[in-house]
């Protein structure tokens, strides 16, 4: 195979150390504030340590209790939480019911059990999956555990780890396994937003087999679910669960408006404006569904066109969370680990990799800097991925040069 020299890299050393020390100090602090605050694990009379894993923990008890139609009512959920966690701020479940069987699962330990449990499974699920697109240069794979959207992962106990590690698998087997690839991307029904970029680019790049994988999946998914546990906890999701969290666009005066990679959001937090909120999240939409379109349709390497659609998908929602930015962080990293990088592309990729935490402490300041840095990231990956594709033969995903690119 030819030698590709877009994926040089710079000898023997973890690139910009200093991204990986502002990139992680802001969380750091959370979890010190976190545990300074708590009282028998309660934390400000709010949350619990483990923040939202306990819905996945609270959601396994109601399972085994039998009390199915508490889960999709946010007062009936709240009451039965507090029941087992004592006074907190109203919660609800989130999830599809294809959740179900890991909520369960779960709810088998005890909380502080499972929370560890929890949290070195999706993990080590994430950094396994990792393996085959972790820069060499930026140290042991484990630390795909801990870039700045993995530590806000970790401390919100949220399911960035394993919808991460579903779309990577997803990539890295399009090529030479569409089959596998399609069933990685049916089970993204556990967060079926974070997956809605990748039929578009299926469509473009007429990956039939993979389509028809992830349709079977999730016809199976479904089916298995419903013949479970009915059909009614799918109504409540789609039709109840859905408009709450619908209504957390507007999360300006809480702390979901600040980790939200919504540009909507922002603007809503910034100014108080509906219809420009609208407006600037439909801007921010066509631009990244017009760049991964593009980039699929120029046939751009399958791993590039990966990390570009993980970063473009938080451009498109307008309902999305930093916890959620896993492959979003590696894609910056592979950038940074170049040394072939012009200096507008690594300073855009610099401020994308510290943006799950960066962006937070703009936020509190009313400066919708999120969005604004992944949307730098996507402008330098299209960039990079396209200058690449018009220069190089194409080829599928080659795990044995995976880690150079």
């Amino acid at each position: 195979m030819t030698a590709d020299l877009s994926l040089q890299h710079a000898p023997g050393r973890m690139p910009n150390r200093l991204a990986w020390i502002l990139g992680c100090a802001a969380v750091l602090i959370f979890f010190a504030q976190d545990l300074i605050t708590q009282r028998h694990g309660t934390i400000d009379g709010a949350v619990y340590v483990g923040r939202d894993f306990i819905n996945v923990w609270t959601a396994g008890h109601v399972l085994h209790d039998g009390k199915l139609g508490v889960l999709y009512s946010v007062k009936a959920y709240s009451a039965y939480q507090q029941g087992l966690f004592g006074p907190l701020r109203v919660h609800n479940y989130s999830y599809p019911p294809v959740s179900f069987p890991i909520a369960s699962l779960f709810a088998l330990l005890p909380y502080g059990l499972a929370l560890i449990a929890w949290t070195a499974a999706t993990a080590g699920l994430f950094v396994a999956a990792c393996r085959k697109w972790w820069p060499e240069t930026a140290g042991p794979a484990w630390l795909a555990a801990l870039t700045p959207a993995a530590i806000v992962n970790i401390w919100t106990g949220q399911y960035g780890f394993v919808i991460g590690a579903l779309f990577l698998l997803g990539w890295q087997w399009l090529d030479d396994h569409p089959r596998r690839a399609g069933i990685a991307f049916g089970l993204m029904l556990l967060k079926p937003h974070l997956a809605v970029l990748v039929p578009l680019v299926l469509l473009i790049r007429r990956d039939w087999t993979a389509i028809g994988s992830a349709a079977a999946t999730l016809a199976v998914l479904v089916a298995a679910s419903t013949l479970a546990y009915g059909w009614q906890p799918w109504h409540e999701f789609l039709f109840h669960t859905s408009a709450v969290q619908a209504s957390l666009i507007d999360a300006r005066d809480s702390f979901f408006g600040l980790m939200s990679t919504s540009a909507a959001t922002m603007m809503l937090r910034a100014v108080s404006n509906w219809p420009l909120a609208v407006v600037v999240q439909a801007g921010f939409a066509l631009v990244g569904i017009a760049v991964v379109a593009l980039a699929a349709w120029r046939r751009v390497a399958t791993r590039d066109l990966c990390f570009l659609t993980a970063t473009a998908t938080f451009l498109v929602l307008p309902y999305a969370f930093s916890y959620d930015l896993t492959v979003v962080a590696v894609g910056a990293l592979a950038i940074l680990s170049r040394i072939d990088v012009p200096p507008l592309e690594r300073r855009l990729a610099f401020y994308g990799f510290l943006s799950p935490q960066l962006g937070i402490v703009l936020a509190a300041m009313n400066i919708p800097g999120l969005p604004l840095m992944l949307a730098g990231l996507a402008a330098a990956q299209f960039r990079l991925a396209t200058n690449k594709a018009d220069s190089t033969p194409q080829h599928s995903f080659n795990p044995h040069t995976a880690s150079a690119a």
